[in-house]
């Protein structure tokens, strides 16, 4: 499955479902402080 994580989101949870198997994009490590609109263009999903 693939995960798309806002900037709020604990990164624990990011690398629990990286653990699990999943595909996780976390905006914190793509573009940080970034508006919405550019995180979904910048989303490689």
């Amino acid at each position: 499955m693939r995960f798309l994580a806002d900037e709020s989101c604990d990164f624990t949870a990011v690398t629990a479902l990286r653990t699990a198997g999943h595909n996780v994009s976390a905006v914190g490590e793509i573009s940080p402080g970034a508006k919405d609109p550019v995180v979904l263009a910048a989303c490689p999903f």
